[in-house]
């Protein structure tokens, strides 16, 4: 007698607790996919942010590498081609579905190094919406745009 109530009992436990298993996995496993998405989100985020960074150093780079002095030109124009030239290679570094979504005007600008200083310099700035990459996921919170910048000082000899 004593061991057939104690199987009653296990049986009855099993009952009572049948359902008990789909409500846990309901409640956990939104907030698990949540924190997934937004674990991946973010490291495209992170990664999109340091190719925009390192393309913007590129065209830094190009500006400094230009010829200086080209023969028949005077100042300004060999500091616009060196900006020309640092906005075309910061857009060249980046894959041809981002180069596609950044507009070419504004990428690089001469800009004064310091507040009353006669030296100059190359200011490249990448922008990026990321709508135009990431569609939006509730809950997961993400910035409207990217931006990645570099500046170099041209030499006083442009």
């Amino acid at each position: 007698m004593l061991l057939h109530a104690r199987i009653n009992r296990k049986i009855s436990r099993r009952r009572h607790g049948a359902g008990s298993a789909a409500v846990e996995f309901a409640i956990v496993v939104p907030v698990l996919v949540t924190i997934v998405i937004g674990i991946v989100y973010y490291g495209v985020m992170l990664a999109l942010q340091q190719v925009l960074t390192l393309a913007a150093e590129e065209g830094a780079r190009a500006a400094l590498r230009y010829p200086a002095g080209v023969a028949g030109t005077g100042l300004a124009a060999t500091q616009q081609a060196r900006v020309d030239a640092a906005a075309a290679m910061a857009r060249g570094t980046l894959p041809a579905s981002l180069r596609d979504l950044i507009p070419p005007a504004g990428v690089a600008t001469a800009v004064p190094c310091a507040v009353g200083s006669a030296d100059v310099c190359v200011q490249v700035t990448l922008t990026l919406t990321t709508t135009n990459i990431m569609p939006a996921v509730p809950m997961v919170p993400l910035p409207a745009a990217l931006s990645g910048s570099a500046m170099v000082q041209l030499s006083p000899d442009i």
